[in-house]
């Protein structure tokens, strides 16, 4: 068995060379573990994983999170995977897919959001489609410490219509109903201080609203506050080939997509591992 780990970026990012063969061996299990922790996005160029071994891979690197309101009819489902595409008729899993085209946090629904997502390509878009992420770790460390006071004690709501509103130029009052349904307004510290020692935001399309802040005063301060975590510094930009599998550490991090359409026949496979740290 060979491995080996090379950084892409000095805040952000490490590609992983391993053999799909190789990746449930307890060692590999183990390093890849320790370099998510300090890389934060780990990327395995083409190795070309099957759904049943995507699916092992996954169980082995912690507790899976069910699929929830994204479980559909397709095969992939049946695994416990969700097929990401833009070939669904729901309503609610296409506003999720295109939500993705906004930086955000996974699972801030949540008391604790998933510890890391894994994403397999398994049609690469012929435009577009490319995955962003950034490092909100630098991103608060960099800041002035004046600046970091000022946001200490401030609180966010983060709610699925405040993607909504990114999409949609004219919301109806069933939109806002179902979005509500399924993700409800949520209040979170805008500061986290994790158990690791490191400090994120809370940030990105979810939060609407701060908590006592005029809502024009609140929405700018978020903007600002995403502007400054995703400049070219903090972040890693993923152009995706067939058989890529990329995981990546969830609290850490935001993430996007970038705009495509169904033309573009982008696919990919993506699994979720359950929290382990409550956001306090």
């Amino acid at each position: 068995m060979t491995m080996k780990i090379e950084p892409i970026t000095p805040h952000i990012g490490a590609f992983m060379r391993v053999s799909a063969d190789d990746v449930l061996q307890s060692e590999v299990i183990g390093r890849v573990l320790e370099a998510l922790d300090r890389y934060n996005v780990l990327v395995f160029p083409q190795i070309h994983m099957s759904d049943e071994r995507f699916a092992q891979f996954t169980a082995a690197l912690g507790e899976s999170h069910d699929l929830g309101v994204t479980e559909d009819a397709s095969r992939a489902s049946e695994k416990g995977i969700y097929r990401i595409a833009l070939d669904k008729d729901d309503r609610n899993q296409l506003d999720f897919i295109k939500g993705n085209d906004f930086w955000h946090m996974d699972g801030t629904v949540y008391d604790m959001p998933g510890k890391a997502t894994l994403l397999k390509c398994e049609v690469p878009p012929s435009e577009g489609g490319d995955t962003g992420f950034a490092s909100l770790f630098a991103a608060w460390d960099a800041l002035p410490e004046e600046r970091k006071r000022e946001l200490e004690d401030k609180r966010v709501l983060h709610y699925m219509a405040s993607v909504g509103r990114k999409m949609y130029d004219a919301p109806t009052a069933e939109d806002f109903a179902r979005w509500d349904a399924v993700f409800p307004p949520t209040e979170h510290p805008l500061v986290w201080h994790q158990k690791s020692g490191r400090t994120s935001l809370l940030i990105g399309a979810t939060a609407g609203d701060i908590v006592g802040m005029a809502e024009a005063e609140g929405r700018a301060l978020l903007d600002e506050l995403v502007e400054w975590a995703t400049a070219p510094c903090f972040t890693y930009r993923h152009k995706w080939q067939r058989g890529d599998l990329v995981i990546f550490n969830n609290p850490a991090l935001l993430h996007r997509s970038y705009p495509y359409d169904a033309a573009s026949g982008r696919v990919m496979h993506r699994t979720t591992l359950k929290g382990t740290e409550a956001i306090s």
